[in-house]
This record gives structure tokens, C-alpha cells and sequence, in this order.
């Protein structure tokens, strides 16, 4: 049974790591550990009764002012030297012949008196007026009074763990657990995995193990019967003991100064290390503080939790994120050095649907009082794996039935139908995902784009059958639901296609106008600014942006005015669909129709007809004028180019029509009816139409021509119940007759 150290022991430990850290030193000494002990009123009193404490503490000192220090520039990695591990090593034999549960203040004194070539020996020996048994049989009272002073009132911010109920798989990292917790350094856990990954459920079916005795006598190499997994087996060193979670707010509650939190954290690691079966459990490494550079150090419980953990005496479980472990290594680079780290993968689909169907089915089932096939179970596994992208499996299916559930119970159904998956959907993705309503949406898409967009059919089309070809599964599942790159000369179109097409899908339109990233630096917005420099710590936009509505259609406008750098990172986006932010998340982007405008070539379109020859679409030559402008492997990876048409006199009068209905559903609201006689029309659309300025020309004419005289009649003209107005064309312009109703 391993032999634990007293809280007195305890102290001095973390008194020695103190003055360490204060001179900058590399190891703990004994020496350290002495001047440790001379911070106890009461060692003090047993050195003065015996010999000279003032002296010996001012010897000490000097002989740690004279030890190497680390630059203050370096990272500080305190660890115990060789000689202070030999004088633990020897203590715990003296304590072990003597039939003690625990090492007490005088095995380790009397150990000091055993060790060859110390400065620790040599001036605690000058020190004393009598000699060393004296001075130990005087040490056996001061012994006496830290056992006794040991209590279980420690138990009090501890908590039982959490039955999460029948556990499957992860046999091998319960195994590697367990062969953690037997070593003799570094007996500590650090549980990794993404959110949801079952960390905090692994750590309860260790608990549930340990104290199973049926699991101590397994034998692990045994293959129970086919499709059976060999059962954990639990090692005889764990035998006996218990995993218990640390409460950490119970912790921090009323802990107003540090002094506080520092006496609750000594209290606890006290009481475990005199009791000897505990095993620290902590449910989040957040919750210790300590990883934020804005913390005052005030509510940092990991660094006070270290100086106990070193020693191996007690041992400690924590789960934590990839992303939490970061933040704390960022801002010292060895506070988790004395954990050793079991990664937690992400279960598959078929793993997941295992653990719903012999764990959370049966109490879903019970709490909604609904059934669950292994249909919808399969369809929530399905739909959480391509919708919800911010947590892992199997904890997002579990959710998603949890909501669907819910819907099933307020709709007072038997069963949880796809109806309800996909509402739940919804509520959780907070975007309108119905798995019902998406297919009549596609049905009619080309339609719905070709009654919005005027003259651009070819373009339509081959947007929408790449889109419907991912839809229907028969692309890469693991790229975007499409990435193109519309051409064509400004105002025909590109911009407007891109936001009918988000109105057409029923998801968000972001768009980023890439003028504003034409530095090299202000690319790093994008995903976030490095560590070290500002902006760090907000996140990048487009990251953060598509992180919270990863189903959408991504614009980026004119992308040819971006700098070079971007296209790198439209590389991943469209070969992967993932990238990483400057905090290392990763984001999916394989629910995003990713859409590039570009004007590439604008100036060479009017070269597009030459001579006699038939007329060459301007579109076109600026599809062979991208080629020049965007790298091969960039075009290599793009689902489509698409070429949008010139502006012509068909299309300019469809666009027209179109201004004018827009036009009188505004003035609508003001009773005012609209008409246009043929030849105010025909002299709109003329000065409207330009190959040149596209579509954007017939808009500048109305606000030019017509808007003004309606503003005018609107506001001065005396009409209290509305009018019609007649917009006819003489020699000097546009006229407005207007006649009330």
C-alpha cells in the first residue's frame, strides 16, 4: 500500500516551490524543503527549543541566493532534484519499518541526516545544541499534533460521480487510464477529445470499475463469446480506491482573496493525500482558471493544484478540449508537463448508433414517452454529422433525438417521425433545414432563378445542375456544395444571382467585398490574427461567420482585387471543405455554395469584336482573360466557371419591366398607380440600355427621369386619397400628368 505524506510535509512542499519560483530556480533542493519547514511556527519552535533557527534559516538563504537562476526571458519548468527525490525515497522506507500510514515531519528530518553531501544536512548539524536523536525524540511531539490535526472535513467539496449509465467501447483508453493512474511519476490523467466526445462519461465508467468488484478479477486477455469484447480489467495498485469529482465552485464560492482559495485547495489536497483512496476527479480544465491573460491569478486553481500533484502522491483526472489545453500552454508552456495526455476520438457512425441504441434510446424513450426506431436513429446520426459541425458524435445525435423527442411528446405521438428530426434540426442549427420541404425547393430552383434573373439561362443552368448533383450525393461529400466563379461584365447579373439564389435555398446570403482585403495583412481577418498581435483574441470573420451559419451562401465580390494570399486559402476551402482558425478550430464549410464574382478583364471586352467578324460575347473573352489572371491549380479546383451573357436590348427591357413592378409596389403603399405610355418607355429603355454599365445604367435612368417627378407629385401635389400618374413623352423630356382618384 503506498505510504502518504502529512499535511504538514504538504505545506513545506509548497513553501519550497514558492521560494523556488521567487529566486528563479531550476530544481527543488532539500534545502528548499528546509527553509519550507522554518515558514511553520511551530518547526520553528522545535529548531529554537534545540538549537538556533534564526541562524539556520540565514544559512539556508544564502546557500539559495548562490544557486543558478533561469532569465527572466525563459519559460520556468520547476522540478524536484535528484536529491530531494532520494530523501523522499528514503523517508518512506524509514516510515514503512516503522509500521507508519503515513510520513510524518520526523522520518523525513531524519532521512536529511542520511543524506551524503547535502547543505541541508551539514547546516541543520551546525545548527543544533544537542545531539540528533534529541532533537528528533523533540520532533515526535510536533509529529503527533499534524496527524491528528488531519479531518475529513476536506469531503465536503467533493462529489460522487455521475452514473451516465451502460458505457460502450473506449476499452482501450479505459485500459490506458488505468495504466496511467498505476504509474509511479507523472499519475496523472489528462482526458482530450473534441466536445461531445464522451470524456466526462469515460471518467464516470472508471469510477463505475474501480469500485466494481467483479472487475478486479477479470482476466483481460480473456475473448468472451463471439461479438463479446474483452471486459476491463482493474489493476490490483487501484483496488480499493474510488474516483470522486472535485467541485471547483464550491471551491471559489465566497473565496474572496486568493489566501482563501489557496487554504480550500491546501485543505483538500491534504485530506486526500492522508487518506490514500481518493481519486481527484475535475470535469473541465476551464473551470480551474489560470487560462486567460487578463486573469489576475486570483481564481487560478491549477497552479495551486501542481506543487501537490508532483510528488505522485495523489492522483488526478482531467478532461479537457484541444482547445482548452492550448490556452493553457500558451501561457505556460509546462503547467500540464506532469499529466499524461489519453486522447478521446470521435466515435463513427455505426459506434454512435451502438451506444444510442443500448444506452440512451431506452431512457429518450421513457422521459418522452415515445418510440425510437433504429431508422431515426440513424437519420439523426446522419443529419447531425452534416448539419451541426460545433460539437462531435456522439453527443449532437443525442440532442437531436433529445429535441425531436420533445416535439413528438408536445405533438402527443406514439413515435419520433422525420417530421420531428427535422424541426429539431432547426431549433438546433437555428436555420431552416427541412428534410421535407428541401426537395420541393430544389424541384422548382432553376425556375426560380430564371422568373429573377433575365437572359442568363445558361448560366442558371449550369449553376443549379451542380448544385443539385451535390444535393443528390453524386459529388464529394467532403467539398462544398459547389464553388464557382461567375464572369461577366459589371451590372448583367452576378451579384443578384448570388442573392436570389440564397432566397431560393431559404439560407443567409453572407457576402465580403475583397477591395477590403487587398493588403497582405488584412487577409489574416479573415481567420483571425496571429498570437501575439491584436485582434487575436476576437476570431477571424469569415471563420467566426460561417461558424455560426455553416449552411449558407458564401459572395465573395470582385475577388480578383483581393491579395494573392487569399486564393491559399480558398484552396482548403474548396479541395477539404475545412480550415483553422488562428486558435486552431476547425470550420466546415461543406454546407456552403461558395460563389466568386470577377470583373477580370473588363478592359480587354471591348476587343471581344474585331473587323467583320461575327461578334464575339464579351463574357466569354473574359472567361479566357481569368485564365491569365487566376493561378491553374485555383481554376483546377473550381466546380464550374459561369460565363454570364452581354446586355442586350431583350434583356434590358425584362430588367426595365422588372424596376417599373418594384417601383409601383412601393408606391403602392402610397395609393399612387402608375402608367407608362409606349413612348416614355421606349425613350427609358434607350437611354437605360448599355452593354457598358449593364443593368445598373436602367436603374440610375429611373432615379434620373421618373422618381423625381413622383417624389414631387407625392409630396407637394395635394393628392390626400392618391392618384394616377401618366408618364408621357414630348420634346422636352418626361412629363407627369397626374389625376386624382
Amino acid at each position: 500500500m503506498p505510504i502518504n505524506q502529512t499535511a504538514n510535509i504538504s505545506n513545506a512542499l509548497v513553501e519550497a516551490y514558492g521560494i523556488a519560483s521567487e529566486k528563479r530556480n531550476e530544481f527543488i533542493t532539500p534545502e528548499h524543503l528546509l527553509a519550507g519547514f522554518l515558514k511553520d511556527s511551530d518547526f520553528w519552535e522545535a529548531i529554537s527549543r534545540c538549537g538556533r533557527a534564526e541562524e539556520l534559516e540565514k544559512n539556508l538563504y544564502e546557500y539559495i541566493n548562490g544557486l543558478d537562476r533561469i532569465p527572466e526571458d525563459q519559460e520556468l519548468a520547476i522540478e524536484f532534484s535528484a536529491q530531494l527525490q532520494e530523501l523522499f525515497e528514503k523517508a518512506g522506507e524509514t516510515a514503512a519499518s516503522a509500521m507508519a500510514q503515513t510520513v510524518q515531519t520526523h522520518h523525513l528530518i531524519f532521512s536529511i541526516f542520511h543524506l551524503e553531501e547535502s547543505y541541508a544536512r551539514f547546516h541543520l548539524e551546525s545548527c543544533l545544541n544537542c545531539s540528533i536523536p534529541d532533537f528528533l525524540n523533540s520532533l515526535l511531539e510536533y509529529s503527533e499534533a499534524e496527524e491528528a490535526s488531519v479531518s475529513q472535513n476536506w469531503m465536503k467539496y467533493f462529489r460522487e460521480m455521475e452514473d451516465m449509465g451502460r458505457f460502450v467501447g473506449k476499452k482501450d483508453e479505459l485500459r490506458q487510464i488505468f495504466r496511467t493512474l498505476c504509474r509511479h511519476r507523472k499519475a496523472n490523467v489528462l482526458i482530450v477529445g473534441d466536445r461531445g466526445t464522451g470524456k466526462s462519461a469515460i471518467a464516470s465508467e472508471a469510477a463505475r470499475l474501480i469500485e466494481d468488484r467483479k472487475a478486479w478479477d477479470r482476466d483481460s486477455e480473456a475473448s468472451w463469446e463471439m461479438g463479446r469484447e474483452s471486459e476491463v480489467e482493474v489493476p490490483k495498485k487501484l483496488q480499493g480506491m474510488r474516483i470522486m469529482e472535485l467541485d471547483t465552485s464550491l471551491l471559489l464560492g465566497g473565496a474572496q482573496y486568493r489566501g482563501d482559495l489557496e487554504m480550500r485547495v491546501k485543505e483538500v489536497m491534504e485530506g486526500a493525500a492522508y487518506e490514500g483512496k481518493t481519486i481527484i476527479y475535475i470535469d473541465d480544465l476551464r473551470s480551474l482558471g489560470g487560462n486567460n491573460r487578463s486573469d489576475d491569478g486570483s481564481k487560478d486553481i491549477l497552479s495551486l493544484l501542481i506543487p501537490y500533484l508532483k510528488p505522485g502522491r495523489i492522483k488526478c483526472l482531467i478532461s479537457a478540449t484541444y482547445e482548452d489545453i492550448k490556452k493553457v500552454e500558451n501561457l505556460n508552456s509546462g503547467a500540464l508537463a506532469i499529466f499524461n495526455r489519453i486522447e478521446l476520438k470521435e466515435p463513427d457512425a455505426e459506434e454512435t448508433l451502438k451506444i444510442l441504441r443500448y444506452n440512451t434510446i431506452d431512457q429518450l424513450s421513457e422521459s418522452h414517452n415515445a418510440r425510437y426506431t433504429e431508422k431515426i436513429c440513424r437519420l439523426a446520426i446522419e443529419k447531425s454529422i452534416r448539419h451541426i459541425t460545433d460539437r462531435s458524435l456522439p453527443e449532437k445525435a443525442i440532442d437531436l433525438l433529445d429535441q425531436a423527442g420533445a416535439y413528438a411528446e408536445s405533438a402527443k405521438l406514439d413515435e419520433v417521425c422525420p417530421n420531428c428530426i427535422s424541426r429539431a434540426l432547426q431549433d438546433l442549427c437555428k436555420e431552416d433545414i427541412s428534410t421535407s420541404a428541401s426537395d420541393e425547393n430544389l424541384s422548382g430552383l432553376e425556375e426560380g432563378l430564371k422568373s429573377r434573373i433575365y437572359g442568363q439561362d445558361q448560366a442558371i443552368q449550369k449553376l443549379t445542375e451542380c448544385i443539385l448533383m451535390s444535393k443528390a450525393g453524386l459529388l464529394d461529400s467532403d467539398k462544398t456544395i459547389g464553388s464557382f466563379l461567375f464572369v461577366g461584365p459589371t451590372g448583367v447579373g452576378k451579384t443578384e444571382l448570388s442573392k436570389v439564389l440564397a432566397h431560393q435555398l431559404n439560407v443567409p446570403l453572407h457576402r465580403f467585398d475583397m477591395s477590403e482585403y487587398s493588403e497582405k495583412h488584412s487577409v489574416a481577418k479573415l481567420i483571425g490574427s496571429p498570437a501575439g498581435y491584436v485582434g487575436y483574441d476576437d476570431g477571424g470573420i469569415l471563420t467566426d461567420t460561417i461558424r455560426k451559419n455553416p449552411y449558407c451562401v458564401l459572395l465573395l465580390d470582385e475577388i480578383e482585387k483581393a491579395h494573392e494570399d487569399i486564393y491559399n486559402l480558398l484552396l482548403q476551402v474548396m479541395d477539404y471543405a475545412v480550415i483553422s482558425d488562428n486558435k486552431g478550430r476547425k470550420v466546415d464549410f461543406r454546407n456552403v455554395v461558395l460563389i466568386m464574382t470577377s470583373n477580370a478583364g473588363a478592359r480587354y471586352a471591348h476587343k471581344a469584336s474585331v473587323g467583320f467578324e461575327r461578334k464575339v460575347n464579351a463574357g466569354e473573352a473574359m472567361a479566357k482573360e481569368v485564365k491569365n489572371v487566376f493561378a491553374p491549380e485555383f481554376i483546377n479546383r473550381l466546380s464550374s466557371v459561369v460565363v454570364f451573357n452581354d446586355m442586350d436590348e431583350r434583356m434590358a427591357g425584362l430588367i426595365l419591366d422588372d424596376k417599373i413592378r418594384k417601383l409601383q409596389e412601393r408606391l403602392d403603399a402610397r395609393k399612387v398607380k402608375l402608367e407608362i405610355q409606349s413612348e416614355a418607355y421606349a425613350r427609358l429603355l434607350k437611354e437605360g440600355f448599355s452593354p457598358e454599365y449593364g443593368a445598373r445604367e436602367i436603374e440610375r435612368v429611373l432615379n434620373a427621369r421618373l422618381t423625381p417627378l413622383l417624389m414631387k407629385e407625392i409630396l407637394f401635389g395635394g393628392h390626400r386619397d392618391g392618384f394616377t400618374a401618366i408618364v408621357t413623352l414630348t420634346p422636352d423630356g418626361l412629363v407627369l400628368n397626374c389625376h386624382s382618384e
